[in-house]
């Protein structure tokens, strides 16, 4: 009996992953062409029973960390050299793909989680799990092609060669630009604000994610 449930939980986690392959292109797709829809869609679909919820694309937090792996892969596949472990911290979370990968889940997580806590401070909504849930889940979508530009440009921006060093940081620029814009629209569209307060307030919301994210960087990185 053991056995038959083993199996058959297999066999859903077997059919679950192989429809990543035609969902995360499907997915990212969206988001990149239409990402104010898809964040009404993210939105939408959490109103629904939990079963029937994002039958047609990826749930966020699921795209998210997929897109985080994607990255991973490029890296792995480009042999770009990882940082140096010099503690006993940043050897256990760099000496580990599935500690770093978790490690980078959580970094690219920091931006949606500081703009859900600015949309729920601004709309004056009590912090909690539920209330936090729909706007966190939204920031997923438009964080995780974000992710994979400034992971990709990063990795590029890490190798020897100097063409290959621009083309990254070009990326680079390219994936704050485009997380710049949408994200303002965002702010606009809910909080009512003006173009330049929208964008002020995305600039905060992407410098504060690096900030908290070099300051993890530099506890990993400090001689233990």
């Amino acid at each position: 009996m053991d056995f038959l449930k083993i199996m058959k939980s297999f066999e859903e986690f077997l059919y679950e992953a192989v429809t990543w392959l035609v969902f995360f292109p499907r997915t990212l797709w969206r988001v990149v062409r239409h990402p104010q829809r898809m964040a009404r869609y993210a939105d939408d679909e959490l109103g629904d029973p939990l079963r029937s919820q994002f039958s047609d694309a990826l749930s966020p937090p699921l795209f998210l960390v997929l897109a985080v792996l994607l990255a991973h892969a490029l890296e792995i596949a480009m042999h770009a050299t990882m940082p140096v472990t010099v503690n006993e911290l940043s050897r256990t979370v760099f000496g580990s793909q599935q500690n770093l990968l978790i490690y980078r889940a959580i970094t690219f997580g920091i931006w949606p989680l500081i703009a859900t806590v600015y949309l729920l401070h601004r709309t004056r909504t009590p912090l909690d799990r539920e209330t936090m849930r729909r706007p966190f889940y939204v920031q997923c979508y438009l964080a995780a092609p974000f992710a994979i530009a400034l992971s990709s440009g990063t990795v590029f921006v890490r190798l020897k060669d100097p063409t290959t060093q621009l083309a990254g940081l070009f990326i680079m620029a390219v994936a704050c630009l485009w997380y710049v814009c949408v994200q303002a629209h965002r702010f606009r569209l809910i909080l009512q604000l003006p173009w330049w307060r929208a964008v002020s307030a995305t600039l905060l919301v992407l410098i504060l994610g690096m900030v908290i994210n070099t300051l993890i960087a530099v506890v990993l990185l400090s001689p233990g």
